[in-house]
């Protein structure tokens, strides 16, 4: 196939994205009339998806899509959706913003890749429609708006796998990728709900339980109050814990646990790392910080990369903010809506020393398999993982690098760097008052990591090969 007919197949895809996206606008629509706030901000970006979605999918034809066609796709539909999500927040930045498109594209952003950075100043004053759509944002990029399609239509088998695996799924739930896809949004609305009606009963009011929920099923981290956490008791944060430890852990062991399966669960080598993890960090952090809620609750966001926080980041010890860099750069379970590297590459990575440090020191035609839990893994995927780790890092020096030349400290800038390119979100300078520089390598950082490195740099040198 041309290039010029890969492209026309990729936009016909992105076509039918557009109009299944348009519906999600209805419901920040409906919250508007509810609390009697204006439609406008969401009228236009919903006629502008739909007619945009329809163009494309009535004058392009689509056709079998690649792996690279998928990775394409993905990377443009996070872009082109931030950029038409991006419209309700130029209502709130009018007047009040010098870069108003700059602050909107970036607020979209940090929403759909689920890293809840933001360059509001004052929650308080937002309609709350469009903290609505924030944390509707945000429960979209978790479970992924092509999962979602995938689900609903059964009909494009043919591309199915490309967009699946795009997605960075490797395994299926079920036969085939349209059962997988549907198990596994029923799996996140049954967490949804249950997350909705438990925050509920814990003390929220119905519009916090809501949108607190979006926010933590999906490790995204936007709050719609902010004394939301301070106010809150233990009930309502063990609540949020527990979403924030759903959402960071594989499809595939949600459905262990949903058919009853909880030894074949606990025993993936993931779950135990990320338990491994939360309890050492949780104690380190214990024994700097002496308050024991704050030490659980702020590494099972920061592992989650979910960013949420009962403390002033700011104001931590460079020993508390070195543990949670520690623990976003890693992040949690492969296959979820978390960030960072993930901890299947982090074991992969650890375990690829000491075999390459056996396999050196072992006779050439000694066959030495690589092997975690028993399960053999090849030498491609052992590259490919210390690709995307290396890839990883290096965008994080790049990115660190710019904001100390800006003039930040190098643990405020690999902090933030770290937390943006983690999904994290945890926030250790004003952003709204950085430079644009800023909020431009941040947004990068954000797609990087939520894409995890490959769609994105693909659909880069995919624009300068054409």
């Amino acid at each position: 196939m041309s290039k010029e007919n890969n492209l026309k197949n990729i936009l016909a895809y992105l076509g039918i994205l557009l109009e299944i996206f348009a519906a999600f606008l209805v419901l920040p629509i409906i919250a508007a009339l509810i609390y009697g706030e204006p439609v406008v901000a969401f009228l236009i970006p919903t006629v502008i998806s739909l007619f945009l979605g329809v163009v494309l999918d009535k004058n392009f034809t689509r056709g079998r899509l690649d792996l690279n066609e998928g990775l394409t796709l993905t990377a443009m539909t996070f872009i082109v959706f931030s950029l038409i999500g991006a419209v309700p927040y130029l209502y709130i930045f009018a007047g009040t913003s010098d870069t108003l498109v700059l602050d909107s594209f970036f607020e979209a952003i940090s929403g759909f890749t689920t890293t809840g950075l933001t360059v509001i100043e004052d929650i308080s004053a937002v309609p709350k429609s469009i903290l609505f759509w924030r944390s509707e944002t945000q429960w979209l990029g978790g479970i992924g708006i092509i999962i979602i399609f995938l689900s609903v239509l059964s009909h494009l088998r043919t591309s199915s796998t490309s967009l699946y695996e795009a997605q960075g799924y490797t395994e299926k739930l079920e036969p085939t990728i349209m059962y997988t896809t549907r198990r596994m949004m029923k799996i996140y609305l049954i967490y949804s709900m249950l997350g909705m009606g438990l925050l509920y009963l814990s003390g929220l009011g119905a519009f916090e339980s809501v949108t607190t929920m979006f926010s933590s099923i999906s490790t995204g981290g936007f709050i719609v109050r902010g004394d939301i956490f301070s106010t809150a008791g233990d009930a309502t944060l063990a609540v949020i814990c527990m979403l924030m430890l759903i959402g960071s852990i594989n499809f595939m062991i949600h459905d262990k646990i949903f058919k009853m399966r909880i030894k074949d669960a606990l025993a993936n080598v993931e779950v135990q790392s990320m338990a491994v993890m939360i309890l050492v960090s949780s104690l380190v952090l214990y024994i700097l910080t002496a308050g024991a809620k704050i030490s659980i609750f702020e590494t099972i966001s920061a592992i989650t990369a979910t960013g949420f926080t009962l403390s002033e980041i700011s104001t931590l010890s460079t020993s508390v903010l070195l543990v949670l860099t520690i623990l976003m750069y890693v992040g949690s379970s492969s296959g979820s809506t978390a960030g960072g590297i993930k901890q299947m590459r982090f074991i992969v990575s650890l375990k690829a020393i000491l075999w390459t440090i056996k396999k050196m020191s072992s006779p050439a035609s000694a066959i030495i398999p690589f092997k975690i839990h028993g399960n053999v893994i090849d030498e491609k995927t052992i590259r490919l993982t210390g690709t995307v780790i290396f890839t990883y890092s290096v965008a994080l020096v790049i990115g660190t690098m710019i904001f100390v030349f800006l003039g930040y400290t190098p643990m405020e800038s690999f902090f933030q760097v770290t937390s943006a390119q983690g999904t994290v979100g945890m926030n250790i300078i004003d952003i709204a008052a950085a430079p644009a520089i800023a909020k431009i390598t941040l947004i990068f950082n954000m797609l990087l990591g939520r894409l995890e490195i490959f769609p994105i740099l693909i659909l880069i040198h995919n624009i300068f090969k054409r």
